[in-house]
């Protein structure tokens, strides 16, 4: 009788020791298969949050611009944007809406993070090409940076403080997705050249502040130096 208890513990512990294994190995192949699909780019769809911004409104209906004034805003606008999934069909509904968004306000260029979309998509409009119109950049990435040099004045949707002057490279060649999932490669030089890298930037959790010193102008000051030829 004792031996036979002896082996009936054996036997209980043996089993747990089983469970035990398979539990552990359960939770190793959910982390791989999580791991997995990040890797494959199930990362890029659209959270739950951001496809009810996206689509809460019709597509001609201007989107909320995120600013740097608030803790979160300047948050927000400081972590990377993730790569954007072209297939995901709430896309064409978020580029319809950051178009209206950024005529509306009247800019030069948008980029995803600064309606609340951390996602890799910017608009530019092509002051360079006939006619003259804003153009959609899915995954967009600078490849090359010119060695010379300008200064330019600049100004940000999301920067309601004012407008100041930054350095940038004077031309960049640059490569991004297309709407049918082709990848392509520009180059681009002076005043659309200093668009790109500004919103590319916003990509990258990067302002244009961050690449001066000094003190921002006011908007209304701006508009009134420009007026009269000072800029």
């Amino acid at each position: 009788m004792y031996f036979k208890n002896i082996l009936y513990r054996i036997k209980y512990l043996a089993i747990c020791l089983l469970g035990s294994v398979l539990l552990v190995t359960f939770f190793i192949q959910c982390a791989i298969q999580k791991n997995s699909l990040k890797k494959t780019g199930e990362e890029a769809l659209f959270s739950p949050s951001e496809r009810y911004l996206i689509t809460v409104r019709d597509e001609e209906q201007a989107l909320s611009l995120v600013l740097n004034d608030s803790p979160a805003g300047n948050r927000f606008l400081r972590t990377s944007s993730l790569p954007l999934q072209i297939n995901d069909p709430a896309l064409f509904h978020l580029i319809n809406r950051m178009k209206a968004t950024v005529v509306l306000q009247k800019g030069v260029g948008i980029a995803a993070p600064q309606v609340g979309i951390n996602k890799r998509l910017i608009l530019v409009k092509r002051l360079d090409l006939e006619p003259v119109q804003f153009e959609v950049y899915l995954n967009p990435k600078i490849e090359h940076f010119s060695p010379q040099k300008v200064m330019g004045w600049e100004g940000c949707l999301s920067i309601p403080a004012g407008f100041g002057q930054v350095e940038r490279s004077r031309d960049i060649t640059f490569s991004y997705q297309k709407k049918d999932g082709t990848r392509a490669t520009e180059r681009v030089e002076g005043f659309v050249a200093r668009i790109f890298q500004h919103e590319i930037d916003h990509l990258n959790g990067v302002l244009f502040i961050d690449h001066f010193k000094g003190k921002l102008i006011p908007k209304e000051q701006y508009k009134k130096m420009k007026e009269a030829g000072k800029i």
